[in-house]
């Protein structure tokens, strides 16, 4: 199913995962319910705290027995590691957080890498991700189940969502850890996040999307169809991507601008909040009240993120938090004073933020835009800004994920847009999750991608006039020059569905020290680069970005042997193809080291 050329037949549910930096869930809809009503999804909800806690989507947390085997995820993960933290046996349990930011976003990603868990004990990334992915699917089945439907694994395509910024090992690694869950390749298939987005969105009735900009485009209902070109900010908890979408007709859907975006989003957020309780409080005294009040800490964190998200930055209120007990003890015990008193001192270096009586931290909520939300946004939103002027004819902004849902984001990404109309649907948070199951039901309603990169391979050509000399080589009374970038697709072409490009091989085994490398592998180098027209495989910027591998026949290669290697970009992934005398089959593409 990779590259989004699959079909249904046979199929009875689709199942989307949507693994996030700092939340996870699934969500499905069955066959015949997608034909009735295409918005009849069920979106799987998560409990925690002792079930006080109920929404959509869980923290992306994994907590692994001393033996290193599975024990929990999400709310369960965190509670059960808060306790043992407390009751001060955790030392030989693994604790992994943020996973994914951690993992993916490396610039060489290899299946041997490791991640730390909260006590800087190492595992496999790989393993984790397989362990997360096996839980969802394990408990979807105990799902269905209680309901009393049996499902088997050949009933279900699944789709994961993915950042249109990840790199192609990204994804490769991802898939792998998709297969150690136990769901075959060929069930699987990748959505980019922002796609996913737009598709569940062109299907909602624009009265149940909120226009935050609170103008109208005098369009009506027409925003999100047919003609019309969507720019799509997907802001979740750990990265931003920016995509444009141009809806042909209802069954066709162009992808016109390449990703772009970054590793921002809601959980730096958090991170700069808790750096700035490092400087409030002491790193010191905040390290003892994480280590030794691990469920208070927790606590105090979430009770940020809901303070956070509807704080409107056009009218500046007072905002608090509850200080925790444990963390003003800690406090008071290190300054020798009363928690009030310490932060009313002439010369506290935050004048701006006050502790009352029963232990409320108060600051203005200005503050919090400033500090923490601002110095995040500007980056994403400055690239944001310059597709809009690439895009002249961009129709609306339409903003998803977590983040979409602070009001101070939203109020940003209105000023960049200026007079296009920015929309926000109500459920924002799960928009990429709900298109992601539409995506499973027909992947082959996005008809064309923009390509990244420029993709091609090494090889030699005639010397011109202008070549670099030291890459020219004498061979067979003819002057050559080397380390030539073949392209196959440049970066920005618009490959439609299907469309494939190849290259002819062609190796002889006949000079004696060849004769060997009749069984061993044929390996291409794939090279990548962000430049539309790389010269030279060396050039600045140009890089390895995979190798395509053509396994060895049973009785070995031919003395001469030619094929053609077929190459398909329009999917989710690369899609490798061989053609020979033996007929045509897919190879594999490696991208990880």
């Amino acid at each position: 199913m990779a590259g989004g050329a699959s079909s249904l037949d046979g199929k009875l549910l689709v199942v989307a995962i949507d693994f996030g930096t700092a939340y996870s869930g699934y969500a499905f809809s069955f066959r015949n319910d997608y034909r009735l009503d295409p918005l009849k999804i069920e979106i799987n909800h998560w409990t925690g705290e002792g079930a006080q806690t109920m929404s959509s989507k869980a923290p992306s947390s994994v907590l692994l027995n001393p033996d290193k085997t599975f024990h929990s995820f999400g709310y369960q993960a965190e509670e059960e590691y808060a306790s043992l933290v407390e009751n001060g046996k955790y030392q030989d349990w693994f604790f992994f957080t943020k996973i994914k930011m951690r993992l993916l976003y490396k610039e060489k990603i290899s299946r041997t890498d490791t991640i730390e868990d909260e006590c800087g004990k190492t595992m496999p990334g790989l393993t984790i991700l397989s362990f997360i992915i096996g839980h969802l699917k394990a408990d979807l089945y105990k799902k269905l189940s209680l309901r009393g439907l049996l499902v088997r694994d050949e009933d279900i395509i699944w789709v994961l969502t993915v950042p249109a910024i990840w790199s192609d090992a990204a994804k490769q690694l991802t898939r792998e850890a998709t297969e150690q869950a136990g769901i075959k390749s060929g069930d699987m298939t990748f959505v980019y996040e922002p796609e996913a987005a737009a598709l569940y969105c062109r299907l909602q009735k624009l009265h149940a999307i909120n226009d935050a900009t609170s103008k109208s485009d005098g369009k009506g209902d027409t925003a999100l169809e047919r003609g019309r070109k969507v720019l799509v900010f997907d802001m979740g908890g750990g990265t931003t991507d920016i995509s444009v979408i141009d809806i042909k007709s209802e069954k066709e859907i162009h992808i016109v601008e390449r990703a772009s975006g970054g590793p921002f989003g809601g959980t730096h957020i958090n991170e700069k909040f808790c750096q700035w309780l490092d400087e409030v409080f002491g790193a010191e005294n905040m390290n003892k009240f994480k280590t030794e009040h691990r469920a208070d800490y927790m606590q105090f964190i979430r009770d940020f993120e809901q303070k956070k998200r509807p704080i409107d930055p056009k009218e500046d209120k007072s905002l608090f938090l509850q200080i925790p007990t444990a963390l003003k003890q800690l406090a008071e015990n290190t300054w020798k004073c009363k928690l009030e008193d310490h932060f009313s001192k002439p010369e506290s270096q935050y004048p701006c933020v006050q502790v009352k009586k029963r232990g409320k931290l108060f600051f203005p909520s200005s503050f919090l835009v400033e500090h923490f939300i601002l110095p995040i946004s500007k980056i994403v939103l400055e690239d944001m800004e310059r597709i809009l002027k690439k895009h002249g004819d961009i129709s609306s902004v339409l903003a998803v994920g977590g983040l979409a849902q602070s009001a101070a984001m939203t109020t940003e990404i209105r000023k960049y847009a200026k007079d296009i109309p920015v929309f926000v649907p109500f459920d924002s948070s799960v928009a990429v999750l709900n298109g992601a199951v539409l995506y499973g039901h027909d992947n082959n309603v996005i008809k064309a991608r923009v390509c990244k990169h420029s993709y091609g391979i090494q090889t030699m050509r005639p010397f011109e006039k202008g070549d670099d000399e030291k890459k020219k080589v004498k061979q067979e009374g003819k002057v050559w020059c080397k380390h030539c970038f073949r392209a196959l697709y440049h970066a920005g072409d618009m490959i439609k569905l299907g469309d494939v490009n190849s290259y002819e091989l062609e190796e002889y085994f006949n000079e004696e020290g060849r004769k060997n490398k009749q069984f061993q592998p044929i390996r291409c180098i794939l090279f990548r680069s962000e430049s539309e027209n790389p010269r030279y495989v060396t050039d600045k910027g140009c890089e390895e970005g995979g190798i395509i591998e053509i396994e060895v026949p049973e009785n070995g290669f031919p003395v001469h042997y030619e094929c053609t290697v077929e190459l398909e970009f329009a999917g989710t992934e690369i899609i490798a193809r061989l053609k020979d005398d033996q007929g045509i089959k897919t190879i594999r593409v490696n991208f990880l080291n």
